[in-house]
């Protein structure tokens, strides 16, 4: 890539994932989570639906959070051992900053779908980027609790929503392995128009083979 180019995009191409056992506090303060929403509500939007929602969860309710996703665990392997149980109260309580963040497909719009769960995805990306961008470490992991109903249903997502998982967001307290750096032609192909007309029309017949005249 040109030097001055990459310059220029070096702060989202050195953007990764960072694990919640790799993050430490402070967390953002509730200035730069709007920061970051707002940076999420700039991405492309067909028909500015905004198809996604955030939910915070503040450090006085992450014990209760604690509590569902261990009875949520406890659905799905009621043989857990102590250290799969301290694991999933983990998963709510470690991250410095926890958002949830939610698919609110619009049925009623003449948007498609896939364009509306795109647009969501390009918001998740801005957020992600721009937790990066104020010198935080971020992931969204998601999982089978995105699917249990009572959990959902706790966090108050109904009907058509879709829990799509959980942003963990704070200090980057030990660096994550090196990455590799992705190969742009890896997913980049030319177009070289389309293809030549077939020599033999669809519909023709091949002598002596039925259909034929």
């Amino acid at each position: 890539m040109d030097t001055g180019v990459d310059a220029r995009l070096a702060l989202l191409i050195s953007r990764r994932s960072v694990a919640p056992k790799r993050l430490a506090g402070p967390g953002p303060s509730a200035a730069e989570i709007d920061a970051m929403l707002a940076a999420a509500l700039r991405a492309p939007d067909h028909g500015r639906l905004t198809p996604w929602r955030v939910i915070a969860f503040a450090a006085a309710q992450r014990p209760a959070l604690a509590d569902l996703f261990e009875a949520e665990k406890r659905r799905r392997d009621p043989l857990m051992s102590d250290d799969d149980i301290a694991r999933a109260r983990g998963h709510a309580t470690v991250p410095p900053a926890l958002l949830a963040f939610v698919v609110c497909p619009r049925r009623t719009s003449a948007v498609p779908m896939r364009e509306q769960w795109l647009a969501a995805g390009a918001a998740l990306g801005n957020l992600l980027n721009a937790a990066h961008a104020l010198g935080y470490g971020a992931i969204m992991l998601s999982g089978d609790r995105c699917h249990d109903a009572a959990l959902t249903g706790a966090l108050g997502i109904t009907g058509d929503e879709v829990l799509a998982g959980f942003v963990s967001i704070g200090r980057i307290a030990k660096l994550p392995p090196p990455a590799e750096s992705p190969d742009p032609a890896a997913v980049l192909t030319s177009w070289r128009g389309p293809p030549e007309p077939s020599s033999t029309p669809e519909n023709a017949t091949t002598p002596g083979l039925p259909g034929s005249s």
